[in-house]
């Protein structure tokens, strides 16, 4: 064969896209006890809905199909031949959106999406999953958009058949996660509910059937883009293993990789016993699986008895000239891509396409893109002729080779010597500037001298997530806010040492989401839930959590906002991830003496320093003397402690409370950028002996503020847990205000010089 590169299927001979739609097109049953799925009759009683293979072993169906029966195990047939005799094969629900069912006489809310994992391996066959968006209009429309097919089963009477069509879309529903696409134009039966709806042009699944109108024809269905909105996989907070009793007691909250310790037997002491090995990112897993698998068909799809290759079907359907090089191709170098580390972050994928020509477009699609084949497909419409979308791809492709890998999965080089390859062949048969440009592209990246690697203290800098709330002075309990992206710092210095001169401006952040018009303080954490889960969705990594900032005046800088739920009924913030406060207006801001910018600065250095010579921070309980409570020193006594002190407040009473505001702006103005503070008040009802003893441990093992962030986020998890070893911690708050991340409007652009 000629073009695209020869496998199996002679021309004419590749299977119709139906029978591979059908064939991975599968049955959700309840699991009950001496039923059999397979059979006519139990099979009618237990069937819920439809469902569809994504990945080896992998389903995907609506969260009200999965969920059906509450408890989220339930069989899975599929028929290997369609037609021939079933196969029940038992799995569980891995994942869930909406994860809880909808109050009774409330409808599924969008996305209404389900993972269900098979627990016993079969073969099977997998649908084809669109990379790039859904287009509101395409060939062969009906009233207002494309003509799609779609697939499941129903019940016919006594038994289960499966059914099939084709509907309109004619619009959408929502926005964002919310986002249902309307259809019309034929009959949804019951039961057809998680099957696939496919584009017959371009052979690939790009939704799925979540509901059917009562009335007339048609309904809904959900994007299957939407599973970028499953939360990323992240890493459990340290185990907080309580320590022995005594002076030295301390809780074991930290990581690897939060800072390289000085000393050989600090880093055995680090390790932290019941760490869980590195989670996998459902996501990822899912839709890597998914590309591996259909590069491995076509692959041997020249050898007798071979399965079908959906690329060579795709090859000979009316779209498949819109794919950049064609089916085939693109499935080969989907395949390399998914055998490669994914991407850091959302926000670090999105930095990456907007730095391709074309690519900006691709990085604001919606939902964002999580995956390489996601920027992959955002692509393919970023421009209007056939040589601006393969050069576009050509670019990504290269940028994406030449991405600094943190780690290296067994592979890697594998998956990179191949995309070389997939390169080097693509690139041949185009014109020759294109073959020079890309040429070019690999050699300047080749020449490029390697980076050297981050100093030790920002090695696990990342994204953050950054929360303003700004109080409008004639409404006191309504606030103005603001959801943007903080880039990681850059190192904190030497300690004591001025920032050098001509040092590059600090990184502004990215403006996400915001609301002028006002928020009563007690509908914020409700208002707050969706721009901050989206903000979260950029900046998490599969390893660890993003920091949450929130940036407050100082009269409200105890705002307990770690303690506002996730989401409606959710668990705290604090619980799920970091989260700090910081001063609106840090010391020096608004015209202050450049005495008070300097010492903040050399705080910050001298907290964040953690060589072998260094003295490491210490904590220094400002506010209680044998149990009584006693005011915090003025800011020229604190000024004159040592730069490594935090401030430990033992008596802090709540949120509005004038003097635990007042002990607050002490600490901002004495120039301290990382302080703690438990909620409540001391007395000797509160331990206050042990909060100060334990407190003062923390902070000494320690060594390094920076490790603060994820030691107070693991005491905050321990506390919900019900451990009782760390109830000494409840209601702890954490300030910490890097200088060198500088808030909007903060006048605090530059380090001291």
């Amino acid at each position: 064969m000629t073009g695209e590169g020869a496998t199996g299927a002679a021309l004419g001979d590749e299977p119709p896209l139906e029978h591979l739609i059908a064939a991975a097109t599968v049955r959700i049953h309840g699991r009950r006890p001496g039923y059999d799925p397979s059979g006519p009759d139990e099979g009618v009683r237990t069937f819920l809905g439809s469902g569809f293979f994504v990945a080896p072993n992998w389903v995907l169906t609506c969260a009200h199909v999965a969920l059906a029966e509450g408890g989220g195990h339930v069989d899975v047939v599929h028929e290997p031949e369609p037609g021939g005799p079933p196969a029940v094969v038992p799995g569980e629900v891995a994942v869930a959106l909406p994860g809880t069912p909808p109050r009774p006489g409330d409808g599924w809310a969008a996305p209404d999406l389900a993972l269900i994992r098979l627990r016993k391996p079969t073969e099977h066959a997998c649908v084809h999953l669109a990379e790039q968006p859904l287009t509101d209009h395409g060939p062969g429309g009906g009233r207002s958009g494309p003509l799609l097919g779609f697939a499941g089963w129903f019940r016919a009477g006594r038994r289960l058949s499966r059914y099939d069509g084709t509907v309109t879309v004619l619009g959408r529903i929502g926005w964002g996660a919310d986002e249902e696409l309307r259809l019309g134009d034929d009959d949804l039966p019951d039961g057809v509910s998680g099957g696939p709806v496919f584009d017959p042009h371009r052979g690939e699944v790009v939704a799925l059937v979540k509901s059917r109108r009562t009335r007339e024809q048609g309904g809904t269905a959900v994007r299957t883009g939407q599973l970028r909105h499953l939360p990323v996989s992240l890493a459990p907070p340290p185990a907080a293993a309580p320590a022995p009793a005594g002076p030295g007691a301390h809780t074991q909250a930290y990581a690897a990789e939060d800072h390289a310790p000085a000393h050989a037997e600090d880093a055995a002491r680090t390790e932290a016993p019941g760490l869980a090995a590195e989670p996998g990112d459902l996501y990822q897993e899912v839709l890597r699986g998914h590309d591996r698998f259909h590069r491995d068909r076509l692959r041997h799809a020249d050898r007798d008895g071979a399965p079908p290759a959906w690329a060579d079907t795709q090859a000979v359907l009316d779209g498949a000239r819109t794919v950049p090089f064609g089916p085939r191709e693109r499935t080969r170098l989907l395949g390399a891509l998914g055998e490669l580390p994914p991407p850091t972050s959302t926000a670090d994928l999105a930095a990456l396409l907007r730095s391709v020509s074309g690519g900006a477009s691709a990085a604001r699609t919606v939902p964002p893109p999580r995956a390489w084949r996601d920027g992959l497909g955002g692509l393919y419409e970023s421009h209007a002729t056939d040589e601006g979308r393969r050069l576009s791809v050509l670019r990504y492709v290269v940028a994406v080779l030449h991405v600094p890998r943190a780690r290296h999965d067994p592979g890697t080089a594998e998956a990179e010597a191949a995309l070389r390859t997939w390169l080097h062949r693509t690139t041949a048969t185009l014109d020759r500037p294109v073959r020079g440009e890309i040429t070019a592209e690999l050699r300047r990246h080749a020449a490029a001298p390697v980076p050297p690697p981050p100093p030790a203290s920002v090695q696990g800098a990342r994204h953050s997530v950054l929360l303003e709330l700004t109080r409008r002075p004639w409404e006191p309990d309504s606030f103005d806010w603001r959801v943007g992206l903080l880039p990681a710092p850059g190192a904190p210095g030497t300690a004591g040492a001025p920032a050098a001169e001509g040092a590059p401006d600090p990184p502004e952040p990215e403006p996400l989401h915001d609301d002028h018009t006002g928020t009563a303080l007690a509908d914020l954490p409700a208002r707050l839930a969706g721009p901050l889960a989206r903000a979260f969705a950029l900046a998490d990594e599969s390893r660890a959590p993003a920091l949450l900032q929130v940036a407050l005046e100082r009269d409200v800088l105890g705002l307990p906002v770690d303690t506002w739920p996730a989401h409606p009924g959710g668990p705290p913030l604090g619980r799920l991830r970091p989260v700090v406060v910081r001063p609106a207006e840090p010391p020096g801001a608004g015209g202050g003496s450049d005495a008070a910018v300097t010492d903040r600065y050399d705080r910050w250095r001298w907290t964040h320093d953690d060589a072998p010579l260094a003295p490491g921070i210490r904590g220094r309980v400002l506010d209680c003397e044998a149990g009584v409570r006693a005011d915090v020193p003025s800011t020229a006594q604190l000024r004159s402690l040592a730069h490594a002190s935090v401030p430990l407040l033992c008596h802090y009473r709540e949120h509005g409370h004038p003097g635990s505001a007042e002990a607050l702006t002490r600490l901002v103005d004495g120039g301290f950028g990382v302080a703690l503070w438990r909620r409540g008040g001391g007395g000797p009802e509160r331990m206050c002996d042990e909060f100060h003893r334990r407190a003062e441990a923390e902070l000494a093992r320690a060594r390094t503020a920076q490790r603060l962030p994820r030691l107070v986020h693991a005491l905050r998890a321990a506390v919900g847990e019900g451990r009782t070893d760390c109830f000494w911690a409840e209601g702890l708050a954490l300030l910490y205000d890097d200088p060198h991340q500088p808030l909007p409007g903060s006048d605090d652009l530059f380090a001291p010089l």
